[in-house]
């Protein structure tokens, strides 16, 4: 794979992001899956588009990036959560927005938009 640093990063973010959130639902709450287990989907869904070049997979990214963000934002500000959750929820909240940054850089985008 000859793509960017820049698509390398948002690749391995959303992909193993999704998977600790799994991960992290199975160890805190085994009864509310749905959620994690969609954004994993939709995360599969988001790092096969990279990994092809898909036409629009930068909009795509950026859109399922910052929703992203902002779930495990409102997990990471509720107060029904435990410490390790929140704490947890907060580095993936920033763990993606850095994706959404490096999308949008000029590397990815020549990458992304190349054919």
């Amino acid at each position: 794979m000859n793509a960017p640093t820049e698509i390398k990063v948002p690749l391995a973010v959303i992909g193993l992001g999704a998977v600790l959130f799994v991960v992290v639902a199975l160890l805190w709450d085994t009864e509310n899956l749905r959620l994690p287990i969609g954004t994993g989907i939709v995360a599969v869904a988001v790092c096969v588009g990279l990994f092809m070049r898909l036409r629009f997979v930068r909009v795509v990214t950026l859109v399922v990036v910052s929703v992203f963000a902002l779930i495990h934002l409102l997990i990471a500000l509720s107060d029904g959560a435990p410490g390790w959750v929140r704490a947890v929820s907060g580095l993936l909240t920033a763990a993606y927005l850095y994706s959404a940054v490096l999308v949008n850089t000029e590397p990815a985008r020549d990458y992304l938009e190349q054919r």
